[in-house]
């Protein structure tokens, strides 16, 4: 605004400086006339105009000037930071001290906050420029609407947050003009330690950050139900296996329980208690045993010992198909050992088996027993296909033709089948080394193989527990019976077993049960192995001397050592009617960034012989989008196996296809950002409050928000 005409200065004098330049005119004028021989008026007229002169001089030199002033002025811009990033959708914030069940997310605590303080708003729009914007891993501008002072707010969907770095840019964007202070509403979480960069460039400018903490103040931890695995189909009466990963996200250390219920009837089939520790990710295996047949949809949830931050993903559904038949078993022995005669009344006395059962050395007159005697050993196709597990006892491998050998090979790889060996003194698996069933052994030669020599005791491993199988217990309990590892105890010992080499198991077999150690430093002997061949299922046992377990329990934990091991092989031949290929991800949950291996097998050789050398997968999000194509190539090793990798750049779940028309194949892989922010959900008001102390600014409690005009 004008204030009219008036004198200025361009370079004005200080008056200190004036003072020198009056008395220098005056003594300089006085020094010019003292002896000049003149008049006295004329002398002091002179002397005056001379005066008059320099003093016009010396104000000539400060620039007088005319000036027509103007005055404009520049209101303060206060800068409102607004969380925007995935931690704000965390329901952390109580509601109500007395439930600690209601709770709501930090995202409606501030929004909450922000319509409390919306008069502040109004009232700082003022006398000052209130400029909003949001936040997360970068700060960009808001424009609130004409109806209301807060800017509209949509879903907070930032996977990573730098609050530092988001100040810092959004007073770089105020254009230099002057900041009274910027107002953060955040939870703190940010995926870096504060840089130093960044707060050198607040100080810098001058500008105090006042933080209002969102969030619970206390660390509250995060479990997440990450993977359930099942098979696709089972027979009832089975012991299926339920795979679960857990990650513990934050503070998430304390205890919970693993459930698995049936969701139709709300009936609970297994429970795993899960102690308090430090580990990122728990693996555990429910085992659930069916009733009736059809698809059953059993629910695996998690119930944690306190609340828990998110509980939508607590719990997880899977679909299972049950068959209400028998499992069709064939146990060929050479001879009437002890366990034959334990396994041969399990198997007639078990409903749930329909069970074939020869002895070879009987005589003709000796009535072959089971279910469904037979009087001689398949010798077609068809009729090895007709048994979902076969068991070869001690049998001399000459007993079939090399027609039969191939036929079984067939079965087992191709047909799905089971194959149980159990180790004998005479024939098994000495004499099956020269056969085409020497590739179904989960360990390669030398086949003579020693005993070990002494009497030990089985114990299973992570791989068995992973499966559900070998799972021995007592009546009400879940754990590995103390008894059948206590060296006092006799009976519990196997006094024969076969000494297999660590090195001969093969690399793509895994061990069930080894020995128990006695003393340190001692390696175990593998006692059960287990190898995946075509679509079926091999397992060797070498010892047969489970029988004795009988002299301390009766028929309890023998039948469980041997019953688990047969369904587990049995639901590889309901596996073989998936198809004749499959496609198989190393991993089904992956974080951002890490490599995924991905490995097609085919099993039809009629198929095989028509694939190319190089084969696309298409991976596709849920919109339907090929997100990316990923190359596999045949293996060198072997020629029905491609290989190749994926490095997954978002998070997301992806359904891989398999791009040929003649092979519709498909699975599913989750993919997981596991960035800081979202492995510690927790709000960090601690590094707000560094920031607020490194700035000069408050720290405000959303209770004390009112205060913000104050501060």
């Amino acid at each position: 605004e004008g204030d009219g005409l008036r004198l200025g200065w361009l370079a004005p004098w200080p008056a200190w400086l004036w003072v020198l330049v009056i008395i220098g005119i005056f003594l300089f004028v006085a020094w010019c006339y003292r002896g000049a021989v003149i008049s006295r008026p004329a002398r002091v007229s002179l002397a005056s105009l001379r005066i008059i002169i320099l003093f016009l001089v010396a104000i000539l030199l400060n620039g007088p000037v005319l000036e027509s002033p103007r005055e404009h002025h520049t209101p303060d811009q206060v800068l409102v930071l607004l969380d925007r990033s995935g931690s704000m959708s965390v329901p952390d914030v109580t509601l109500d001290p007395g439930d600690p069940d209601a709770r709501s997310t930090r995202e409606a605590q501030m929004v909450s906050l922000l319509e409390q303080t919306e008069p502040l708003w109004e009232s700082l729009s003022q006398d000052r420029t209130v400029r909003w914007f949001g936040f997360h891993g970068h700060a960009f501008e808001q424009t609130p609407s004409t109806e209301s002072t807060i800017p509209p707010l949509d879903d907070p969907l930032g996977d990573h947050t730098r609050v530092d770095e988001a100040i810092a840019r959004a007073i770089a964007m105020s254009a230099g003009g002057p900041v009274s202070a910027a107002v953060v509403f955040t939870d703190g979480r940010s995926d870096h330690d504060l840089r130093v960069r960044h707060v050198s460039e607040i100080r810098a400018a001058g500008v105090p950050v006042i933080a209002v903490p969102l969030g619970s103040s206390e660390a509250v931890g995060d479990l997440v139900l990450e993977h359930v695995t099942a098979p696709e189909q089972a027979f009832t009466g089975d012991r299926v296996p339920v795979q679960v990963a857990v990650t513990r996200r934050g503070a998430a250390n304390e205890a919970f329980d693993l459930v698995l219920r049936d969701r139709r009837t709300g009936r609970e089939l297994d429970r795993a208690e899960i102690e308090p520790g430090e580990d990122a990710r728990v693996d555990a295996t429910l085992l659930g045993i069916p009733e009736l047949g059809g698809t059953a949809t059993w629910t695996v949830t998690i119930e944690p010992d306190r609340p828990d931050l998110v509980s939508d993903n607590n719990w997880s559904d899977i679909d299972i198909n049950l068959l209400d038949e028998p499992l069709r078993v064939l146990y060929v022995e050479g001879g009437p050992r002890w366990e034959y005669r334990y396994l041969k009344n399990l198997l007639l006395r078990e409903e749930s088996i329909e069970s074939s059962i020869m002895l070879l050395s009987a005589d003709r007159s000796f009535a072959q027993e089971g279910d469904r005697p037979l009087k001689r050993l398949p010798v077609t196709a068809e009729e090895f296909e007709a048994f979902d597990v076969i068991i070869l006892g001690d049998v001399p491998s000459g007993v079939m033709s090399p027609d039969q050998h191939q036929l079984l090979q067939d079965a087992v790889g191709t047909g799905g089948a089971g194959l149980l060996w159990i180790a004998g003194e005479v024939a098994t698996p000495s004499s099956w080394g020269t056969t085409e069933l020497a590739d179904t052994l989960p360990f390669s030669g030398p086949f003579d193989l020693p005993t070990i020599g002494s009497s030990v005791q089985l114990l299973p491993t992570e791989e068995a527990e992973r499966l559900g199988v070998l799972q021995v217990a007592e009546p009400g309990t879940s754990e590995w019976p103390t008894v059948l590892r206590d060296n006092d105890v006799d009976w519990s010992k196997l006094q024969w077993a076969q000494w297999v080499q660590p090195q001969q198991v093969k690399p793509t077999a895994s061990v069930l049960a080894e020995t128990v150690r006695l003393r340190d430093g001692d390696d175990p002997i593998p006692l059960v192995m287990s190898v995946r061949y075509g679509l079926g299922r091999s397992v060797y046992v070498v010892t047969d001397e489970i029988w004795r377990w009988r002299y301390g329990r009766g028929e309890q934990f023998g039948e469980q050592f041997w019953i688990q091991l047969i369904r587990h092989l049995g639901r590889a031949s309901l596996s073989a009617t998936r198809g004749v290929a499959e496609l198989t991800p190393s991993r089904r949950q992956v974080p951002v960034g890490q490599v995924l291996q991905l490995r097609l097998e085919v099993f039809d050789e009629s198929v095989l012989l028509q694939l190319p050398d190089s084969i696309s997968v298409s991976a596709i999000d849920p919109e339907g989008r090929v997100v990316t194509q990923v190359a596999l190539r045949r293996s060198n090793e072997a020629r029905d196996t491609w290989l190749g990798t994926w490095v997954p750049a978002q998070a997301g779940s992806f359904r891989l296809t398999v791009d040929l028309p003649d092979l519709v194949l498909e699975t599913d892989v989750r993919v997981e950002d596991i960035s800081r922010e979202y492995r510690r959900p927790e709000a960090d008001h601690a590094a707000l409050a560094s920031l607020v102390e490194m700035t000069g600014g408050h720290l405000v409690a959303p209770v004390d928000v009112e205060s913000l005009v104050d501060v």
